[in-house]
């Protein structure tokens, strides 16, 4: 009797599937949609402000919630009775990192904007979308992951079902080679982005990654409206609804959720799941804009949700997984 109740008490200790596999990428499904109105909010936005004016304001009004966010966290946390966690010492390296991938995503956004004006749409999109290729490459070289072939079979069907959404645009583009390197650039800032968070997500908390980010990005665009824009702000309530929307939805629970997910998963897994984003964002269009849909983008979307599944039920997806073979295979200790 007693050894059948520590084995009862072992398995209620123990995390369900539905806590440890589901959630998390029920989580990470649920920033992509958050994520995917973006260009939705960005269209209705350019009818009053330009890019930059739009850039700037989300960035500021995000930086402003993560800051909240973070005080509201210390405050409850010196109020709570709980005994507090000692708090870890950051050096200087990791501030460096923090920096680093704040200046590489904002670097990245700007330059993916600007390939398309240099190529076309469907070559910024299939450029742009390589970066699991690089974050592949980074994972194996900087934290010792292995990846199964049937995780990179994933990765790779995932790819081409984003090339085959923008098959009619490759068919009348007329290509520039200088637009193109700019979106393949974008796709390696981006990669080195997600490889940093990925390193950087056990030592800061998601609020304090964000708040940098955003605060780089506020920075960044804040020349480009005072030297080319007439105005700084919205100028109407409906202006100021859609860059909080774009702040509090994109911005917070999009890249929020995005920056917890890397917790689970690895920093090339959410990459090949955010494939599906131009798919999600012309379902929408559909339905708003009454945008038509192909035969391509059908195929397509089942590509890419055939070459994700194929990635999550590979070794690779998932942080332990892609940890544990590196350990097997290479007989290194797993990187923190």
């Amino acid at each position: 009797m007693t050894t059948n109740n520590q084995e009862v008490l072992e398995n209620e200790k123990k995390p369900t599937t539905l806590s440890v596999e589901i959630i998390p990428f029920l989580l990470l499904i649920i920033a992509l949609f958050a994520l995917s109105i973006t260009g939705i909010l960005v269209k209705f936005s350019l009818s009053e402000m330009s890019i930059n004016v739009t850039l700037f304001n989300r960035s500021w009004i995000a930086a402003v919630v993560f800051a909240l966010w973070n005080g509201i966290y210390q405050l409850r946390t010196q109020l709570s009775e709980e005994p507090v966690i000692p708090q870890q010492r950051y050096q200087i390296r990791d501030y460096a990192l923090l920096l680093g991938a704040s200046l590489a995503y904002m670097l990245g956004r700007l330059l993916w904007t600007w390939s398309l004006t240099q190529t076309s749409i469907a070559n910024a999109n299939v450029l742009g979308g390589l970066s699991p290729v690089f974050t592949t490459l980074g994972g194996w070289l900087l934290f010792k992951q292995l990846f199964d072939r049937k995780f990179l079979f994933g990765m790779l069907l995932a790819i081409l079902g984003a090339a085959v959404l923008g098959f009619d645009d490759f068919l009348v583009s007329n290509n520039g080679l200088l637009g193109d390197f700019a979106a393949l650039g974008c796709a390696v800032l981006y990669a080195t982005t997600y490889l940093i968070l990925e390193y950087l997500r056990s030592k800061f908390s998601v609020e304090t990654v964000l708040m940098w980010r955003c605060l780089v990005g506020a920075v960044l665009t804040l020349p480009l409206v005072q030297i080319y824009e007439d105005q700084f702000f919205p100028t109407s309530l409906s202006g100021w609804l859609i860059v909080f929307s774009l702040a509090i939805v994109c911005e917070a629970l999009g890249h929020g959720l995005t920056v917890y997910s890397l917790k689970s998963f690895s920093s090339t897994f959410v990459l090949i799941v955010f494939l599906l984003d131009p798919v999600i964002a012309a379902i929408l269009a559909w339905i708003l804009f009454s945008e038509n849909l192909t035969f391509l983008n059908l195929v397509g979307f089942t590509v890419i949700i055939g070459g994700i599944y194929l990635a999550k039920t590979g070794k690779g997806a998932d942080k332990k997984s892609s940890a544990n073979i590196s350990a097997e295979e290479t007989n290194v200790t797993p990187a923190n």
